[in-house]
């Protein structure tokens, strides 16, 4: 959903490889559908910073694609169904389809071979990546609509958050800091505080039941979160003040007779800046009742599910200051929420 004069942009990214221990030895093994690829005479390998590299022509070749070469702009490009993927040597940026994306690794030239991240160009090309630490194997399967989570522990989940690269902003500004830069600037405390702030907000706002929600505590609630002077922008296109679409939104509640049910999976190192503060989480949710889906798919993208399954999707909550822009018309929280980006499909939990 579209918060404040922000308009929201479903951005599907790509993530790197995290591997817990590696050793100068460690020979990796990828598979894809359960197949071992063949690297005849160039093996994947992990770099410094933990990511591993394959050869890029070989397992994009594994995957269908085509692959060519630029060597006056040292730029390898793979042309998948209708995605065109592009990376340069030496440089920790990505592009699909001309939408540039910030990689924590790069892609390199060795021994005559274009060696890239193999996470990020096989989820770039619609693939699902898992990485097999006690074997070192690399598994490449074909995109689903469906996600598995029944294995995963919270402390999983988090890792796979750290994963996935970072959103670059919209203002042109060559401006990215991690989870450690901003606890040196602001303290341990206050960063728990923000990461909270986004973790309350997804999980006030998405949980709701009309059956036993009192809808003054449910608003007072809301607006905690919320600049009261700003306008809010829903899936639907119509632009409303924020108060105006908090009433609407609880009006709908029991209007429509929704009930959901959220958690939002996070915490303090999932949290990182690019001007604005973000909050990156999984969001797993549930709509169990809802009279009027074709409204709710229109009103927010968290619709546009069946009733009674379970859902996930990786979001990015954006909280902002807005010191000296408040009325102080009602409390709120010293950061407030400015937006959400989709960092991931929402897909069914299997």
């Amino acid at each position: 959903m579209k918060k404040t004069v922000i308009c929201m942009v479903a951005v599907i990214l790509l993530t790197a490889m995290m591997v817990s221990t590696v050793t100068a030895k460690t020979y990796v093994t990828v598979t894809v559908e359960g197949e071992i690829v063949d690297f005849p005479d160039a093996r994947p390998f992990i770099d410094a910073n933990n990511r591993t590299l394959v050869p890029i022509r070989f397992i994009s070749e594994a995957l269908d694609g085509q692959v060519s070469w630029d060597g006056d702009l040292q730029q390898a490009t793979i042309k998948y169904n209708n995605k065109v993927i592009k990376l340069v040597i030496n440089k920790k940026e990505i592009t699909v389809n001309n939408q540039a994306k910030v990689m924590d690794t790069q892609a390199i030239l060795k021994d005559s071979r274009t060696y890239v991240p193999v996470r990020f160009v096989s989820e770039a090309m619609g693939a699902n990546v898992k990485w097999d630490s006690t074997n070192s194997i690399v598994i490449i399967t074909l995109e689903s609509d469906t996600a598995d989570l029944e294995e995963m522990t919270n402390e999983e989940i988090i890792q796979q958050l750290q994963e996935y690269p970072y959103l670059e902003n919209d203002y042109g500004i060559d401006f990215m800091e991690d989870d450690e830069w901003l606890i040196d600037r602001y303290g341990h405390d206050k960063i728990k505080e923000f990461v909270e702030i986004g973790k309350s907000y997804m999980e006030t706002f998405y949980n709701v039941d009309y059956i036993t929600y009192s809808k003054v505590d449910y608003i007072e609630k809301l607006k905690w979160f919320f600049p009261e002077n700003s306008i809010w922008i829903a899936d639907d296109g119509i632009e409303r003040d924020t108060e105006e679409n908090i009433n609407y939104w609880a009006d709908m509640i029991t209007d429509k007779q929704i009930s959901i049910h959220t958690e939002f999976i996070t915490d303090e190192t999932c949290i990182y800046t690019n001007g604005p503060i973000l909050i990156r989480g999984r969001m797993n949710y549930i709509i169990e009742s809802c009279n009027d889906m074709e409204w709710l798919k229109k009103y927010t993208r968290y619709g546009n599910v069946e009733l009674g399954k379970k859902y996930t999707c990786i979001v990015d909550v954006e909280i902002a200051n807005f010191a000296g822009h408040s009325e102080e018309k009602w409390k709120t929280a010293e950061r407030l929420i400015s937006d959400e980006h989709f960092i991931t499909p929402i897909k069914e939990v299997k």
